[in-house]
């Protein structure tokens, strides 16, 4: 008979429930390990090979552009101008006149013209052509003197077609009226890697200069971009202004530029912006520059006041008076002193190479001057003497470039 235990047992009695927690766990471990690895190779994959399969390509429409098909062979040469014929119709209005016409003969500013005799009769119409100009694509033959500038009446250059771009500036002032001068230039400030002459009377002065020229002058004169002194462009430019207020430092580049400049035909007016500080740092700057750019040449003197400069287009005793007598604030108030005067200047100083003027230093504050709206004609007068000095003297850049197409080919 069976027992009481053994009477109320059931199967579930016969079951190990700590093996059986055990196996679940170990089996429960080992299925998360294997999704995560699942898992964690569906990751990867997505990332290193999914990822290079490239999409395929948008449709494109080509725009196919052919060349041009050249039916001659393109030659790119330099030509010489074309001889031009100049033609002059002459018809007898008097029966049985006949005399001898005119010979003409000499140069012209555009070469020689071949002389011709000719003469009328009754009821004869002549057609007479005098042949073709001598033209010189390089050299016009002239008949001035090398000591003496250009002659107007003796030249016809037409310095207008001249004005291309190669060159800053070339004029012509009759030497029997200094009056008469006509040219063009483009005048720009000077500026350099550590020197910025933003204050207001830089960017007004120079226009106010270009429009007395054009007023009281045959120049044309233009307002010209910045120049950097670094620049090639310098070397086309036969006048430079160069101002500051504070001090400044040139790069060796901007020293070794600016010197070659000076050496070859180049002029360059330097104008401190403030005159009324004495021994200021701009001045110190400014000096120093043509000691950096022209070694030993490079002492300023004073120029006398009977120099040419003084006498290219207006006549002058001696510098006008600038801004270094204005009144200038220096600071706060303290004590009722906050305002300095500055001596009068009655001299300009300029660095001479080999006989040529081929700078000025002012320490008279023109930059001021002539940025005003009035009360400036003296100062603008003497920079028009400046600025036709610097185009017309011998040796300058702009001296250079007439005498070169001046010069007979001979």
């Amino acid at each position: 008979m069976a027992s009481a235990q053994d009477r109320f047992s059931s199967p579930s009695d016969r079951i190990n429930f700590r093996r059986l927690i055990l196996e679940t766990r170990r089996l429960t471990i080992y299925g998360l390990l294997i999704a995560s690895t699942l898992l964690s190779g569906g990751v990867l994959y997505s990332i290193y090979y999914a990822a290079e399969r490239k999409p395929p390509p948008p449709a494109l429409t080509r725009l196919v552009i052919r060349k041009p098909r050249s039916t001659k062979q393109f030659v790119l040469k330099r030509q010489r101008l074309r001889p031009r014929a100049m033609t002059k119709e002459v018809t007898a209005l008097r029966p049985r006149l006949q005399r001898p016409a005119p010979r003409l003969q000499g140069l012209s500013g555009l070469g020689r013209v071949q002389s011709f005799d000719y003469a009328l009769d009754t009821g004869t119409s002549l057609k007479l052509d005098t042949g073709p100009i001598e033209l010189s694509a390089t050299r016009i033959a002239g008949t001035k003197e090398p000591e003496k500038r250009i002659a107007m009446r003796e030249e016809l250059i037409d310095l207008r077609a001249l004005d291309t771009g190669k060159f800053k500036g070339l004029i012509i002032q009759d030497p029997s009226d200094r009056r008469n001068v006509r040219g063009f230039v483009y005048l720009g400030t000077a500026w350099a890697t550590d020197l910025e002459p933003t204050f207001d009377s830089a960017a007004k002065a120079v226009p106010n200069l270009v429009r007395a020229l054009n007023e009281q002058t045959g120049i044309t004169a233009k307002v010209d971009a910045h120049l950097f002194v670094d620049s090639q462009a310098l070397f086309r430019t036969p006048f430079v202004f160069l101002t500051a207020q504070e001090a400044f430092e040139l790069t060796a580049r901007e020293i070794e530029n600016l010197g070659e400049y000076m050496r070859r035909g180049g002029f360059v007016f330097t104008d401190n912006a403030n005159p009324t500080a004495e021994f200021s740092q701009a001045e110190a700057a400014l000096r120093q520059i043509f000691g950096d750019a022209l070694r030993g040449d490079g002492v300023l003197q004073i120029i006398p006041n009977d120099h040419p400069i003084y006498h290219t287009y207006y006549d002058f005793d001696g510098p006008p008076v600038g801004s270094e007598l204005e009144v200038q604030s220096t600071g706060q108030q303290r004590d009722n002193e906050s305002i300095s005067i500055a001596r009068q200047s009655y001299h300009l100083e300029g660095v001479f190479v080999d006989g040529r003027l081929v700078a000025i230093y002012s320490d008279k504050g023109y930059v001021h001057t002539w940025a005003r709206n009035y009360g400036n004609e003296p100062q603008l007068r003497f920079g028009i003497n400046a600025v036709i000095f610097a185009l017309t003297q011998e040796g300058s850049i702009a001296q250079q470039q007439i005498d070169f197409y001046s010069e007979g080919s001979g």
